[in-house]
């Protein structure tokens, strides 16, 4: 026999083995106890399962749309920020400084901070003021009965543990307080807030929580009057959970009836 003849004989004995081999495995399989068959289909069920959850949780949440703008409010759009200046009135003030960020067509003040660190945290307080006679008349100042704005804040780093131990790469818990100094010059304290909702401890930047401050004794006279030489407000984050930058947008003044006052910040 040539070696052309000899070539295919061999192919085709290892084509006859291979089938056998192939068939006698098929017939061990079908001839395999039940639940030994059960046992290996609920693996594969259990694999598939957590592949399709690792492919979901590391797929990023998407942010919630931002607030609808109030034309009467401050937005930033000017890019203008001198009527608010960062508090340094005590050793647990965290420094840092302001800027005017556009994301995704929003405006909104940035403060980055700049003393949070790992060994701090907790401890720090993202603070500002706003000065208002740069934003209302004087005849204006007496008409607010309460104040809005919404707070956000971008996470720089994972040093926030969460229950299960996982160090996680997002803001965490965003609450705080403020408070103002009214007519008679005392200090009047709006009510603390805590945010909910904004997935602050799913997302690198949560979404932007709305923020009320009241003046619950306007009626008695605790407000502003029109012969105040600096009526201004504070606005204070504290408890940071990991570290990050605050972010605020759409300051808003309300008189009595609940109607936004026009402020004067873009002339």
């Amino acid at each position: 026999m040539n070696s052309e003849g000899s070539g295919l004989k061999k192919i085709s004995i290892c084509m006859i083995t291979g089938i056998f081999l192939l068939c006698a495995g098929c017939s061990q399989k079908q001839n395999a106890p039940a639940e030994e068959m059960t046992s290996e289909t609920e693996s594969i069920q259990e694999l598939t399962e957590l592949e399709s959850e690792s492919i979901e949780e590391t797929q990023p949440p998407t942010n919630a749309p931002f607030p609808e703008e109030n034309p009467n409010g401050v937005t930033f759009t000017n890019g203008k920020y001198d009527f608010i200046e960062v508090l340094l009135d005590d050793e647990y003030c965290a420094d840092g400084e302001l800027s005017v960020e556009n994301i995704d067509g929003n405006f909104m003040l940035k403060f980055t901070d700049q003393s949070t660190n790992p060994e701090n945290l907790g401890t720090l307080v993202q603070k500002f003021r706003v000065h208002v006679n740069h934003l209302l008349r004087p005849d204006q100042l007496e008409s607010v009965y309460a104040i809005s704005f919404d707070i956000g804040a971008q996470a720089k780093g994972d040093y926030f543990v969460n229950e299960e131990g996982k160090r996680l790469y997002v803001p965490g818990w965003i609450g705080g307080g403020g408070g103002t100094n009214c007519a008679d010059d005392k200090w009047y304290g709006f009510a603390d807030f805590s945010a909910v909702n904004i997935n602050e401890f799913a997302l690198e930047r949560s979404d932007l929580y709305h923020v009320e401050f009241k003046f619950l004794l306007a009626d008695s006279g605790k407000k502003w009057t029109a012969d105040m030489e600096d009526p201004n407000f504070i606005i204070m984050r504290w408890g940071v959970q990991n570290l990050s930058d605050l972010y605020l947008d759409n300051i808003i003044f309300y008189d009595q009836e609940g109607n936004a006052i026009p402020v004067n910040y873009l002339e």
